[in-house]
């Protein structure tokens, strides 16, 4: 006011009121505070509670206070993972040992077949060896009947009659006995060196022995039935007469 009075009413250019400023900025700071409530009118009440939530969980600096209870749920998270891998290495384990037992199994059945098949392979060579044993002790028996007809037609064979009929007859023994010799042969059977041989008691049975010095020591001077074998079965042994 005085600075008016002494201007003569008239205010200085270069002063202004001190209120001046304190009034613009309060209208100001009205128009701001109109622009934020009309703004928070517009968020939702949703947005807003969240962004209470995430500023009551801000600490100082900014940092994001950890909710009671964090620790037990990492304890819990971390508890769970643990269960679960454990219950994996034990399937592991399981499947491991079913797996040995599975290995062990199969080399035990491995090893049960091959003694079969071992076991089986000479069942069937012995079965086989005996089967041919048998058929060659009938077929031995069987040819063995036919060695006195043998030697009868043998003997009818030697004969050397004078007259013809008796010779046609001598002919037709022959010719048996030939055919008889024939069907031997062919079923292996052979006829046992005996005269001129040394004795064996092997292949001959002796039933006379004679001092002879132009004969060698245990020589075969004389057969009186001949001998027959099959391969190495002896059908019948050489009857024969021993010298010295």
């Amino acid at each position: 006011m005085t600075d008016v009075i002494k201007n003569g009413g008239k205010r200085h250019p270069d002063r202004e009121p001190a209120e001046a400023p304190d009034k613009e900025k309060g209208a100001a700071a009205g128009v701001n505070d109109t622009e934020e409530l009309a703004a928070e009118s517009l968020v939702p009440e949703d947005l807003a509670g969240e962004q209470e939530d995430k500023e009551s969980s801000c600490g100082e600096g900014g940092q994001i206070n950890e909710p009671e209870g964090g620790n037990s749920k990492k304890s819990f998270y971390s508890k769970k993972h643990g269960d679960k891998h454990s219950k994996e290495k034990e399937a592991a384990a399981k499947l491991e040992a079913e797996l040995e037992a599975s290995k062990a199994m199969e080399q035990e059945l491995r090893d049960r077949y091959i003694r079969l098949s071992a076991d089986f392979d000479n069942f069937r060579k012995r079965s086989q060896k005996e089967n041919e044993a048998k058929y060659l002790d009938a077929k031995a028996d069987t040819l063995k009947q036919f060695l006195h007809v043998v030697d009868s037609f043998e003997r009818a064979a030697a004969a050397e009659p004078e007259d013809g009929e008796a010779k046609a007859l001598t002919e037709g023994y022959r010719l048996i006995y030939s055919q008889l010799t024939e069907i031997l042969r062919k079923n292996g059977v052979e006829e046992i060196k005996a005269l001129g041989e040394q004795f064996n008691p092997n292949l001959h049975y002796a039933v006379m022995h004679v001092d002879d010095e132009s004969l060698g020591q245990n020589t075969v001077c004389e057969v009186f039935e001949k001998g027959y074998k099959m391969g190495d079965r002896i059908l019948r042994f050489s009857t024969v007469k021993v010298a010295n």
